[in-house]
């Protein structure tokens, strides 16, 4: 069949309109002759380019790399329309046979040192597929990796809370270099950029909000370079004979984590090798015959003497976006204001059966996916701190129009691509049942699963991250030069170009 001539791609299912360059089926090779030609779609679904004397010609399909997707002028929201060729469940099987080929052959010098991580997340989606808690998915997770050859496993919720007490820290200084001036252009709102979905759909279409971004890396890429360059140390091996892997509710975590800022130049080697979904990671036991229920517990491994005897899972107070909103506030609350205030109490405030005297919650336009939340004075009773949680690109679009005309008023603003937060990720398992009623109790069950999934304490109170601050950074911890380079990245605008599709069909 051929496309009529007015005919242009537009809505392409996701949450945000991708640019069409993102999602070119087929590689259309210019040349002079191609003037006038069209483009038909046979019953099998091949292409093919039609001069006006009728000559077809086959075009080949177009193979896009994670690092072609980081340089387009499109969004990469939609793992669907990638041909994503360097991270999969495949390549770490890879990696694993390879490394028994090494060791057979007496090489074990050449093999590499392989170390999982997995997100609190990922293992909430898999508790409520297999009806089993938490923290049995984390200890049988643990015990298929290791079986298959993986030498470490890691929670990534540890460096969750790293993560959380450097983006507290960062917030209060720019807090206090702005006055709590928000909208100077510099310092406040500070934005969150744990989601490499907003990341990227921030640095394509709205490069003015960048300066407002936080800098702190995201849990996956601290874990990262915990990995590289930590551990390495502790192993007395080079960073690029780790073979890190990430196991994630989101397919945009495959792109984070190839950008050329999580890099090594000089060791030739990105703090991710690879990211694994949820999903993936599922199919993966799936196609090798293996049911997670029926695999034995194994006792889940540590990287500091202070969690060797530690039997439970790290757990923060919030949403699966993180936790970021309810942390830094109480994290401001305490420092800036005197104000004592835990994370529990903001994040359980708003609820029918919890209210606090000093917090006003408010759900915009009845929408769960956008709070707002503020830190009431004990005595004038106004607001010192305002923050919100947005969730979803709708929201997000008009979050970003807000920012754009200075009526976001708000001092931190926590961000999720994703509807629901990151229960709700791409990469994450789906329902068997397809019904949108399932769909949303499904998510339902996986934040809440999520959210009682371990044992809370203040992240500062963790004595495995004392003991990595001071063993890592030395005696200046997070004040030192090694810690800001270690824990900070940067966000640069993206130029988008010519769409080359923008031809008739």
């Amino acid at each position: 069949m051929s496309f009529s001539g007015g005919l242009r791609l537009t809505d392409l299912n996701d949450y945000i309109t991708p640019g069409q360059e993102c999602i070119k089926p087929v590689e259309v090779k210019k040349t002079g002759s191609a003037s006038g030609s069209q483009i038909k779609v046979d019953h099998t679904g091949d292409y093919y380019e039609v001069t006006k004397d009728g000559e077809e010609t086959k075009l080949e399909a177009a193979r896009i790399t994670l690092n072609d997707c980081l340089a387009c002028s499109g969004c990469v929201t939609s793992a669907e329309t990638v041909l994503i060729t360097m991270q999969s469940h495949h390549e770490l099987l890879a990696v694993l046979e390879e490394n028994r080929r090494l060791r057979g052959l007496g090489e074990n010098d050449k093999a590499k040192h392989v170390v999982v991580t997995v997100a609190p997340q990922s293992r909430a989606s898999l508790a409520v597929k297999h009806n089993i808690s938490p923290l049995s998915v984390a200890k049988r997770m643990t015990a298929v990796l290791k079986e298959m050859g993986v030498d470490h496993v890691f929670d990534s919720a540890f460096t969750r809370d790293l993560t959380l007490v450097e983006s507290a820290r960062e917030f209060v200084e720019r807090f206090r270099g702005s006055k709590g001036q928000m909208g100077d252009g510099l310092s406040l709102p500070v934005l969150s950029s744990w989601c490499p979905g907003w990341v990227c759909y921030a640095e394509k279409t709205h490069a003015e909000v960048l300066p407002w971004m936080s800098t702190t890396k995201s849990s996956q890429q601290t874990m990262g370079v915990v990995i590289k360059d930590y551990l390495a140390k502790k192993l007395g091996v080079l960073p690029s004979q780790i073979y890190h892997v990430a196991v994630m509710m989101c397919y945009d975590k495959k792109l984070e984590a190839s950008r050329d800022d999580f890099y090594s130049d000089i060791y030739k080697t990105r703090d991710v090798d690879c990211v694994v979904t949820t999903g993936e990671f599922d199919r993966m036991l799936s196609e090798a015959g293996i049911s997670l229920t029926s695999v034995p517990e194994l006792r889940l491994d540590s990287l500091f003497k202070a969690d060797t005897n530690r039997d439970c899972l790290y757990s923060s107070a919030g949403t699966s976006a993180g936790g970021g909103l309810e942390y830094v506030m109480s994290y401001a609350a305490r420092v800036l204001f005197g104000i004592d205030i835990s994370p529990e109490q903001i994040a359980t405030c708003g609820r029918a059966e919890s209210t606090h005297p000093l917090i006003d919650v408010k759900a915009v336009r009845n929408q769960s996916d956008h709070r707002e939340i503020s830190l009431l004075d004990p005595t004038t009773r106004k607001p010192c701190l305002q923050f919100a949680a947005v969730y979803g690109f709708r929201h997000l679009q008009n979050l970003v129009r807000k920012l754009k005309s200075g009526r976001a008023v708000y001092h931190y603003i926590e961000v999720a691509a994703c509807p629901s937060a990151c229960s709700n990720g791409g990469g994450q398992i789906q329902p068997e049942d397809p019904s949108p009623a399932a769909k949303k109790q499904w998510v339902a069950d996986t934040e809440r699963t999520y959210v009682t999934s371990g044992e809370y304490e203040l992240p500062e109170n963790n004595p495995a991250l004392s003991e990595l601050i001071y063993d890592w950074f030395g005696a200046e911890g997070l004040d030192s030069q090694m810690a800001k380079q270690a824990l900070h990245t940067q966000f640069r605008g993206i130029v988008a170009k010519a769409n080359s599709l923008g031809v008739s069909w």
